[in-house]
């Protein structure tokens, strides 16, 4: 990973199972943190298209004391989730995920 603060990346599937992880911290559970933040996605997704008129969420950030949640999707069904300190860089996290999203998409597509 080239992001200060990182802790784990994953991809997982919009169903809420992971489909491949790395974690830096053992005391992480990157199935269940993959499970939830798909449940994240498709809730968005579903307030976003039916409140405020719009399509597609394409990211989500979730901010907590300890850690921050970054999901980016990939396609409909799949999407790349980061989680990091509160004191990571958001920008480069975004810049970062936005070329592993790209390489992804030829993986799985």
């Amino acid at each position: 990973m080239r992001i200060e603060g990182a802790i784990a990346a994953a991809v997982g599937g919009l169903d809420g199972l992971l489909v491949e992880g790395f974690t830096r911290r053992k005391a992480v559970d990157l199935a269940a943190a993959v499970a939830e933040h798909a449940g994240l996605l498709r809730s968005s997704r579903e307030a976003y298209a039916g409140s405020l008129g719009a399509s597609r969420v394409r990211e989500l950030c979730v901010w907590s004391d300890q850690l921050v949640g970054y999901a980016r999707l990939i396609d409909e069904e799949y999407f790349l989730l980061l989680l990091l300190t509160p004191d990571a860089n958001l920008g480069k996290t975004r810049v970062v995920s936005s070329q592993a999203v790209e390489a992804l998409k030829e993986v799985l597509g």
